[in-house]
């Protein structure tokens, strides 16, 4: 066996001359690419708002329970979308809103009725402090 410890190597490049006196290198070594493409999305289904907030009297700002609160759709309604009432920690919270315009008022025994104009994007909570 003569030649048995002998070890050959070949180039893996071919060239390849045209008429055109061009000359080309063509790398014969294939690669193999696995790719994947995986698209992860995160989405939201509830874009449902929320508002809450606190009742105060006086500048000292002691807690008025019971207070009206009316929410209006829009900036000129007339009927309330939504009504409920301070707790006895002069809390509210109203839950469930789609995302728009409102306006909000808080009733509160003699005192007038005291308005804020806001607007709620998808998903938000907002909270809302009244002082009588």
């Amino acid at each position: 066996m003569e030649g048995a410890g002998k070890c050959y190597e070949r180039e893996h490049v071919q060239f390849n001359s045209q008429d055109l006196d061009q000359e080309q290198n063509v790398h014969l070594d294939p690669v193999q690419l696995n790719t994947q493409n995986i698209q992860v999305i995160l989405a939201r289904d509830d874009y449902s708002c929320v508002i809450t907030g606190n009742t105060y009297k006086g500048k000292n700002r002691y807690i008025a329970a019971d207070v009206n609160i009316l929410l209006f759709f829009g900036y000129e309604g007339n009927v309330p979308v939504h009504k409920t009432k301070s707790d006895s920690n002069g809390n509210f919270r109203i839950e469930g809103l789609p995302p728009g315009f409102y306006c909000i008022a808080a009733q509160y025994s003699e005192s007038p009725v005291e308005r804020h104009l806001i607007k709620l994007l998808p998903g938000q909570t907002l909270h809302q402090t009244f002082i009588f």
